[in-house]
């Protein structure tokens, strides 16, 4: 890590605790091509092991371990369940924080430790809508994910979505919002001045007071955005679902989406539960998986970060 005044104006921000490590070394490995003299890499630790964190750390420009004032903090008798159901749940809850953590720069761009980078022109292209003023974030909607081809599928997740907003904003915002898909907070980004930091880290706080759900600030950061209705949606390649539709190898060695024109992903997210046990034997791993013997004698069984 350098200990040098930033220079680069934006910041690709991370969090990531004990669980997750074997996929955030495979996202840092992918983001090794990205050019330093714009970007900087930064790790919000929130439960790394020493040694982790001394192997990840030469990825990384900086590292700043999870703090307790930038964090919302849910109702007092929520923390000790989420202790033991959700133990990554500071992760979640930090994300408004993100430029607290990393201040100076000029654009925010988050990625869940469950994602790896196969095009870092993605990243060109977020930036560029961040500085033009946007927010910028990918939907759950592509041709190749189930619940556009299935009036059930679909249904469920109209339902499902529906009752969450209700949970959290009522049911007037749940009527103008729940058939919209989510958009998925794997991959986004933000400019430094912009007003959803505040709208994210209030209405997340209140969202908490008295329940929490895992996709809480998923939820409460979808509502700000259309609340402030200057969002720059990138198409799904951006931020593949890889639990919705598991992509395709190409001649060429890129992962591509499984439906016509195959286009290239960008950003392989590698959402769902039992990650490695069900990405690894597909390939789809940041460099098949490679690395990962590397780096067995550091794993620790966790809970993952979704």
């Amino acid at each position: 890590m350098d200990t040098l005044p930033f220079e680069a104006e934006n910041a690709v921000v991370i969090c990531a605790d004990r669980g997750v490590f074997e996929l955030l070394v495979g996202l840092l490995l992918s983001l090794r091509p990205l050019d330093r003299r714009r970007y900087r890499v930064c790790l919000i630790d929130v439960g790394l092991t020493a040694a982790q964190r001394e192997h990840v750390a030469p990825l990384c420009d900086r590292i700043a371990p999870v703090r307790d004032d930038l964090v919302v903090w849910p109702h007092p008798q929520l923390v000790a369940q989420l202790d033991r159901q959700i133990p990554f749940w500071k992760a979640m809850l930090c994300r408004p924080f993100l430029r607290d953590y990393f201040p100076g720069f000029q654009c925010y761009l988050h990625l869940d430790a469950d994602v790896w980078v196969q095009s870092t022109a993605v990243l060109d292209a977020a930036v560029e809508g961040v500085r033009g003023g946007h927010a910028v974030i990918v939907p759950e909607a592509d041709a190749a994910y189930p619940f556009l081809t299935s009036h059930t599928a679909n249904a469920h997740s109209v339902a499902e979505r529906a009752k969450l907003i209700t949970r959290f904003f009522g049911e007037e915002v749940a009527t103008l919002a729940g058939a919209l898909p989510y958009y998925n907070l794997g991959f986004y980004g933000l400019r430094h001045d912009a007003p959803h930091w505040d709208l994210f880290r209030d209405s997340l706080r209140d969202a908490t007071r008295t329940t929490f759900h895992f996709l809480c600030e998923q939820i409460v950061l979808n509502i700000v955005m259309f609340q402030v209705r200057n969002t720059l949606l990138l198409p799904a390649t951006a931020n593949w679902m890889c639990s919705m539709a598991v992509p395709v190898r190409g001649t060429d060695g890129l992962w591509r989406s499984p439906v016509y024109p195959h286009t290239p992903i960008d950003l392989l997210h590698l959402t769902g539960t039992d990650k490695l046990e069900r990405y690894q034997p597909l390939g789809l791993l940041y460099d098949g998986g490679r690395y990962l013997e590397g780096i067995a004698h550091l794993a620790a069984p966790h809970a993952q970060v979704g």
